[in-house]
């Protein structure tokens, strides 16, 4: 009886191996190829994004710069005793509106009244000798050195005679000029000696919206011409530019600006918050809503257009002038075709289908942008299905 060859185990392993990898190889090559090829057809259905255009026309506007600023008096004094006494009456409350030379508080006399009685007296008495001896220096009895100290003395008591009359004059505090009597730390009674403060006087017209310009701007801004200032409670104040500074401060490499605007009626109070806004320029601008800004894949924040060749075109905001509500871009074309709806579903560089914009054609072009929307994510519900 003949024996059967023996197959080795080995044999048989490496055949279904070879076999294996194979079927695993067609299986990748056909899996790849079948969904390139429902992909196409995909691709070539997709449509451009409908959006609603404006085109616009650049117009001449003065470029301007908005500063963070403060309000200011145009002057504040701060009075203080320029004599020793005990304050004898007050005049004026805190808080109150005072007129220029208006008597804030006195300052007690005392012995000044005699004292200033009795350099009268002298000073009388120095004028009569005075007389008589430039008589008897007119008649040879006198000699001129007799005369020259005769009026000496009598020079001096007058100056002793003005020294008291100003020391009383100075228990008698005044404000120098209309303003708010802003402090006043004395009451009756009190003692003061030289230096010490008595009140502090505001004035409030005109006030000072102050700021600080930077480098690049302070070339444009003169003393004598027009500004305004947003203030705090939302009302805007016209002024005049009064002050520019030629040196920049030495930490924030700024030059300090004031603008003097009117306040006739005391409404504005000092340190408050205001946007400083002053012209710099006139420039080429175009004028759009706020909210048509948006932002591009680098977070640069500008606007969108439509460009001569259908496609989406992104550029960087240049805001050269604003109000609540609207913003004048520099830096683009004299005419652009600006993107007013849809703007947030395409990118630099899409194709799209342009509708003029309008209530009709921008609920069209919002309608149109929701639809595709929707479609892609239904399309991509089913690629995941």
């Amino acid at each position: 009886m003949s024996r059967l060859p023996t197959i080795r185990p080995i044999w048989i392993v490496l055949v279904i191996v070879v076999a294996l990898a194979a079927w695993l190889a067609s299986g990748m090559v056909g899996g790849h190829d079948k969904p390139a090829a429902e992909a196409a057809p995909k691709a070539e259905q997709a449509e451009p994004v409908s959006v609603a255009v404006r085109t616009s026309q650049a117009q001449t506007v003065w470029r301007e710069v908005e500063l963070n600023g403060r309000t200011a008096p145009d002057r504040a004094v701060t009075l203080r005793a320029q004599t020793a006494g005990r304050i004898q009456s007050v005049q004026a409350r805190r808080g109150a509106r005072v007129e220029a030379n208006e008597v804030i508080a006195r300052i007690a006399i005392d012995d000044r009244s005699a004292s200033r009685n009795e350099a009268r007296a002298v000073v009388e008495q120095r004028r009569l000798q005075y007389e008589a001896v430039r008589k008897m220096s007119e008649k040879g009895y006198q000699t001129r050195t007799d005369l020259a100290q005769a009026k000496s003395d009598l020079e001096a008591a007058q100056a002793q005679l003005a020294e008291i009359q100003q020391d009383i004059d100075n228990t008698v505090i005044r404000a120098p000029f209309a303003g708010v009597l802003e402090t006043r730390p004395v009451e009756v009674g009190d003692y003061v000696g030289v230096g010490d403060e008595i009140a502090r006087v505001i004035q409030q017209n005109p006030f000072v919206v102050a700021g600080d310009l930077a480098e690049k701007d302070v070339a444009f801004v003169e003393p004598g011409q027009t500004g305004r200032a947003r203030l705090i409670d939302g009302r805007t104040v016209d002024g005049t530019v009064r002050y520019v500074a030629t040196e920049a401060d030495e930490a924030t490499r700024t030059y300090p600006v004031e603008l003097e605007v009117d306040n006739p009626g005391g409404r504005l109070v000092a340190g408050a918050s205001a946007k400083l806004i002053l012209p710099l320029e006139q420039v080429q601008a175009h004028e759009v809503a706020a909210d048509l800004l948006t932002l591009d894949e680098a977070g640069d924040m500008g606007i969108k257009t439509i460009g001569d060749d259908g496609r989406v075109a992104f550029h960087r905001a240049d805001i050269v002038k604003s109000s609540d509500e609207r913003l004048w871009l520099g830096g683009l074309p004299a005419r652009v075709r600006l993107i007013t709806t849809g703007q947030g579903f395409v990118r630099a560089g899409d194709p799209v289908r342009v509708v003029e914009d309008g209530d009709d054609a921008a609920g069209g072009a919002q309608a149109s942008t929701a639809e595709r929307a929707q479609e892609a994510g239904v399309n991509e519900a089913d690629d995941r299905s």
